[in-house]
């Protein structure tokens, strides 16, 4: 196959790839919003995949590919994929869960669970029987800070890094106590309670706080698990194959 455009617009940033068929190569990053388009890549395509959360940013892929002669499909939770769907509201489901499931899937088989820490950590099941069953959306990492700068009186507003040790000695050491390894402590237990229900899953995680998150893990010895950072753009690309036999 001629070259895919995958793209993967989130509440935060853009991402935007190249599907082979094989692998997606990450070739853009931008913060999502009104002309933050990252550069395109040069040379021919056979059509754009697109994922979305955020339909208003949508437009500016839809005049590209009517301006390119291309093909567009916009993935949606209801959109056909390689997976059997039993999310109870598919049309409420987010493309991008959908799509890190089957990219996830894809790696490492069935059952898997997915950890997508971004805006919102995300964490969802897969069945050994390749059905998506939905999961948990809590807060992310920036947004929960965010959040408690907001509607606090005294917090300050701090960037998310990475903690020296799980207590805090000052209010701004506390906040990234709580931000990152509190996320890390909650992907556990969920983990473990997932797999409880599932099965022994493996664990996929992906999302512009994986690398942040992810040293922190304490998930035990069985659990098998590794960081994808392209694992929606992969996803994008298997469903557009799914559509394009």
């Amino acid at each position: 196959m001629n070259r895919l455009l995958v793209v993967d617009i989130g509440n935060t940033t853009t991402r935007i790839g190249l599907w082979d068929g094989r692998e997606a190569v990450e070739t853009g990053v931008s913060s999502t919003g009104a002309g933050c388009a990252p550069t395109l890549p040069d040379g021919p395509l056979e059509g754009v995949a697109l994922c979305s959360v955020v339909p208003e940013a949508e437009d500016h892929w839809c005049a590209y590919a009517e301006q390119h002669g291309l093909e567009l499909l916009a993935i949606r939770g209801d959109t056909p994929a390689p997976l059997t769907n039993r999310y109870g509201q598919p049309a409420q489901l987010g493309g991008d869960r959908l799509c890190a499931a089957v990219g996830a899937v894809n790696r490492l088989g069935a059952p898997v669970i997915v950890v997508s820490l971004g805006t919102a950590t995300v964490v969802d099941a897969v069945s050994a029987q390749r059905e998506f069953l939905g999961g948990a959306i809590m807060a992310g990492v920036d947004t929960g800070l965010a959040a408690l700068h907001e509607n606090t009186a005294a917090l300050p507003r701090v960037r998310a890094q990475s903690p020296s040790g799980p207590i805090g000695g000052n209010t701004e050491q506390c906040l990234h106590v709580g931000a990152v390894l509190g996320t890390a402590a909650l992907v556990e237990g969920l983990v473990a309670r997932m797999r409880a229900e599932i099965g022994p899953a493996k664990v996929a995680l992906t999302g512009g706080n994986a690398a942040l998150v992810a040293p922190h893990l304490q998930l035990t010895e069985e659990v098998e698990w590794a960081v994808y950072p392209t694992l929606v753009l992969e996803g994008a690309g298997l469903i557009w194959e799914r559509h394009h036999p």
